[in-house]
């Protein structure tokens, strides 16, 4: 596997921050794909990064009991720069288990590793209902016998084998893989209940692939190489520079992690999924681990720093949601406003130079901008609510005669005619019009002598709801075209946030300078916590030593509608396990 990167020869005298874009190995070309964007990192001269599960989406991390395996540790002997051999990843090895680019594995043997295609805590097999397990298998309860059940394996519908069990015991079924025998489904009969449908409860179920695939010394990926590979642990270091200017996308581990450098300061992180092939996914921050024994109360801050979901603006380099939680160990609860979310807004200039002498309220030479759910919105003043930034960007334009744009939301830009130096342009809204307008760039226009720009009062607000540059008309033999640019779209639809709101477990307390919710009552640990429309805070306890600790971690649940995921190259489903347990670990 080998990625073809272009490398960038630069120097940097500048502070670096920097975001990583991580995905998931898909077969499906992402086309539609979702960022997910992880910590903001300094990657200045000097700097010593490890990235891992812990802090870093993509890798596999395990939310029942806080596992990870894997780590990628950085240095950058200069600004952007990470010599030859200064980029390791490690992925280590826990009682015959690993993780390997973000997947989880049972390693066979040094090497030799095996996808866990299936991990369960608990699952109810009831005779008649079988336990699809994917890739073509199936367990299948074929009776119960007091005590006992009888189990059986099942290929493409076809038995490999069966075993009989007692209530208690473990079972594996294997195969043979290459001359050797080798387990592929684990797990313990927990409990049988005998009646007119019989019932078998399974635990620990574990399915391992009957494909493995062998690492070796040597072995490249992308960039990297496989320096190691013993009964511990695997290695791989970067065989070549990795060099990085504003504005680069580098792929910096084949297939799982991308650095997005921004245009002027240096950050990006994210983790694309395709849309169509993903149903459901938790994207997680980072935990925070709490020991019940300490009566210290524990406390944590999640920022886009921590926490990748969370808005933040590449280009000016800030971020406005902060999420705090402060905890009553003693009683094993969060207390009354232990629970903060706040989102303070922070103000833009308008790309569009013309736009510069717009001066309505809120939308005098620029517009105030902040996060909310991770998303970013306009945010027009106490108690206005918030809009949506549908469109704001540089990209450029080329719209001939008789085109149409889709801007969003219904709304579409067409080019009615073109005549020497005029461009007759018309907004519709679900194919109407709303606003036409005859723009000679550099002569006339609704803006300064480019700009077409279509306002809208909403809640009594004038917004410029759309606008865009005019640069030029382009006079063609058979076909004529207008060049644009700096397009700004806000929704009209407006989010209404007012003081006594409640979202999931908070209540608006505050709308002005910023917007602030807190719990009103106390939360006992348990649950996932609500905290707004699409974030929550998700919880384990772990014992350790005699002490018990609960962790915390932020997460947001985006869903698709669409039918499967394809975790490796070979098309199955996973209707025993769901999308979340396989994306965010289990």
């Amino acid at each position: 596997m080998t990625n073809h990167d272009k490398l960038y020869k630069i120097p940097f005298n500048f502070y670096i921050i920097l975001l990583i874009f991580m995905f998931l190995i898909i077969i499906i070309p992402a086309n539609g794909a979702l960022d997910q964007r992880g910590p903001l990192l300094s990657i200045s001269a000097g700097e010593h990064i490890i990235l891992n599960g812990e802090n870093c989406p993509g890798f596999y991390y395990s939310t029942s009991s806080g596992t990870y395996y894997e780590s990628l540790d950085l240095y950058f002997s200069e600004d952007g720069l990470i010599d030859s051999g200064n980029a390791t990843y490690t992925s280590k090895i826990t009682s015959g288990s690993t993780a390997f680019f973000g997947k989880k594995y049972k390693v066979l043997e040094d090497g030799l590793l095996s996808e866990s295609l299936v991990s369960y805590g608990s699952r109810d097999l009831q005779q008649g209902n079988d336990f699809d397990l994917g890739n073509g298998y199936k367990l299948v309860l074929q009776g119960v016998n007091e005590g006992s059940a009888l189990l059986e394996l099942q290929r493409n519908s076809h038995p490999v084998t069966s075993k009989s069990l007692e209530e208690g015991s473990k079972f594996n079924f294997t195969t043979v893989i290459d001359g050797t025998e080798y387990v592929i489904l684990e797990g313990t009969l927990n409990r049988v209940l005998y009646s007119k449908d019989p019932i078998v409860r399974l635990k620990s179920v574990n399915q391992y692939s009957d494909m493995p695939f062998k690492i070796k010394v040597g072995d490249q990926y992308g960039k990297f190489e496989v320096t190691e590979v013993t009964g511990k642990n695997i290695e791989l270091k970067n065989r070549m520079p990795i060099r990085m200017q504003p504005g680069d996308y580098i792929t910096i581990l084949d297939g799982l992690i991308d650095f997005k450098v921004a245009d002027k300061v240096y950050q990006a992180c994210s983790y694309n999924m395709t849309k169509d092939v993903i149903k459901s996914y938790k994207i997680k921050g980072t935990s925070l681990t709490v020991n019940l024994s300490d009566s210290t109360p524990g406390s944590c801050i999640w920022t886009a720093d921590s926490f990748g979901m969370l808005f933040y603006d590449p280009e000016h380099n800030f971020s406005t949601e902060r999420l705090e939680l402060n905890l009553d160990v003693k009683n094993d609860r969060i207390p009354e406003g232990g629970l903060v979310y706040e989102s303070l807004p922070f103000r833009v200039p308008y790309r569009n130079p013309e736009m510069k002498g717009y001066g309505e309220n809120w939308f005098d030479g620029g517009y105030s901008v902040l996060g909310w759910d991770g998303e970013r919105y306009a945010y027009p003043g106490h108690d206005q609510g918030i809009v949506k930034i549908l469109m704001d960007d540089d990209n450029g334009k080329l719209l001939y005669s008789g085109e149409e744009w889709d801007l969003g939301e219904g709304y579409t830009l067409k080019i009615d005619d073109i005549k020497s130096d005029k461009v007759y342009l018309t907004v519709l809204r679900n194919n109407v019009a709303v606003y036409s307008s005859i723009i000679s760039p550099g002569i006339s226009a609704d803006l300064g002598t480019h700009t077409l720009l279509y306002s809208k009062t909403i809640k009594g607000i004038e917004i410029p709801l759309f606008s865009v540059y005019v640069d030029n008309v382009l006079k063609g033999n058979e076909n004529s075209g207008v060049s644009l640019k700096y397009p700004l779209h806000f929704s009209e639809n407006v989010v209404e946030i007012k003081a006594g709101e409640m979202f999931g477990a908070l209540t608006v307390v505050e709308t002005s300078p910023k917007i602030r919710l807190e719990n009103k009552n106390p939360i006992y640990f348990g649950p996932d916590i609500e905290v707004t429309e699409e974030i929550y805070i998700g919880s384990f306890e772990k014992a350790t030593g005699g002490s018990r600790s609960v962790i915390f971690f932020p997460f947001m649940n985006k869903v698709e509608n669409v039918d499967s995921i394809l975790p490796t190259t070979t098309r199955w489903s996973i209707p025993v396990m769901s999308v979340e347990e396989y994306l965010i670990g289990n």
